[in-house]
């Protein structure tokens, strides 16, 4: 009998977390419903975009794990001259706002770094965005000033969600040159960044001297809803009447992609936004009120596969508890040498065999395999070093 280390947690084909852009104490007077002008000031009041998600998407498929990606001052892409009314808090001004990101952690998401205010107008006065704002990992003019500004958002996030923050991600996805360097000295465990829709083949990699687990964004929450819903723009909203008649055919497509995604034991990260709202009277682009369908669409496809639903936080621990471990055999025994440099904690690995099997610890508490995705498997925390488990049963 052989015993290996799988791929993934419970021995999962694949993982899949849904990650949420722009979670924001702020709230812009755009629509008539309000739950549409939210960016998370409203938090879970049954007025609220959280309560919408709740209700038409968590409600049906609660397995979903959400990384949301919140900046920790004002959000600027709502623009100060709008002539909406609107409002937008730093992440601490509102305890209100703070036990909600806490309510958050505890249901089994994530708050994660999407960094300061997220960047600036070139021109405040133009409301558009469209060439006319720079996203904040574009303005550091050296890296002192990005770690300093980005180390400053680590020291609050820990404040007051109690708990360091392990991720985030390039708002925008925009960066220069420097601006890996400036993730990598902060001493993140993951970053998201860039995006790609269209490969795929695009899985993790790592990057920077503390090998920084560079986080795919691989398909797109709004990828079967895409040609279908207004944006606010005329000119694209007259494209979109035409194209609209191609979504069924878009959406074989889709699916095709999703499926492949799945089948490479890739992880699958679905990128959105909190709110359709915006300073510009525009759509957002890739978010939960107008992607509602596509995300249900989305989430009935992977129900019925073998996935582990995950933070990004999570799946980046598993990816870095696997990739240092060692598991080797004696006569009688498994051993799995982990080299636990970041000093993570509560690490566990998952491992598998085509037979039934059981282990036990150096404390004689036994163990024993249960069947998942067609092997059986167990989960086992593990310390930095030597974890040695004992093959007391097994069947050839």
């Amino acid at each position: 009998m052989r015993i290996n280390i799988a791929n993934w947690y419970n021995n999962f084909q694949s993982p899949s977390v849904l990650m949420i852009d722009d979670l924001s104490d702020a709230y812009i007077n755009v629509y008539d419903k309000s739950y549409k002008n939210d960016w998370g000031h409203l938090c879970d009041k049954d007025d609220s975009v959280f309560k919408f998600l709740s209700e038409k998407l968590l409600s049906t498929f609660p397995q979903i794990k959400i990384t949301f990606f919140v900046p920790y001052l004002k959000h600027n892409v709502i623009n100060n001259n709008t002539p909406q009314e609107f409002k937008k808090y730093d992440i601490g001004e509102r305890e209100e706002f703070i036990t909600f990101l806490l309510s958050l952690q505890n249901q089994g998401h994530e708050v994660s770094h999407h960094g300061s205010n997220h960047g600036k107008y070139i021109d405040e006065l133009n409301l558009s965005t469209y060439n006319n704002f720079l996203h904040e990992w574009e303005l550091f003019s050296n890296i002192e000033e990005g770690v300093t500004i980005t180390k400053n958002g680590q020291k609050i996030f820990q404040k007051y969600l109690k708990k360091s923050i392990s991720g985030g991600k390039f708002c925008g996805y925009k960066q220069i040159e420097n601006s890996l360097e400036i993730i990598d000295k902060c001493n993140f465990h993951y970053w998201c960044d860039s995006v790609n829709y269209i490969s795929k083949d695009y899985n993790f990699s790592f990057f920077g001297t503390n090998k920084v687990i560079s986080f795919p964004t691989n398909f797109a929450g709004n990828a079967f809803v895409r040609l279908s819903y207004k944006t606010g723009d005329k000119k694209k909203d007259k494209k979109k009447g035409i194209l609209k008649f191609l979504q069924p055919l878009y959406n074989i497509l889709q699916y095709k992609n999703l499926n492949q995604l799945y089948l490479n034991g890739h992880i699958i990260s679905i990128q959105e936004h909190i709110s359709p709202a915006t300073s510009s009277g525009l759509t957002q682009s890739a978010n939960i009120v107008s992607d509602i369908e596509s995300l249900q669409k989305i989430y009935k496809f992977l129900a019925k596969k073998s996935i582990w639903y995950a933070t990004c936080d999570e799946i980046a621990k598993y990816i870095y508890t696997k990739e240092n471990s060692m598991l080797s055999f004696t006569k009688e025994h498994i051993i799995i040498e982990f080299n636990n440099y970041k000093e993570l904690e509560e690490t566990m690995i998952t491992v598998v065999s085509g037979s039934f099997f059981e282990l036990e610890d150096e404390n004689n508490n036994k163990i024993s395999s249960t069947l998942n995705n067609k092997q059986f498997i167990v989960n086992l925390f593990i310390i930095n070093g030597i974890n040695k488990f004992k093959v007391v049963n097994q069947n050839a």
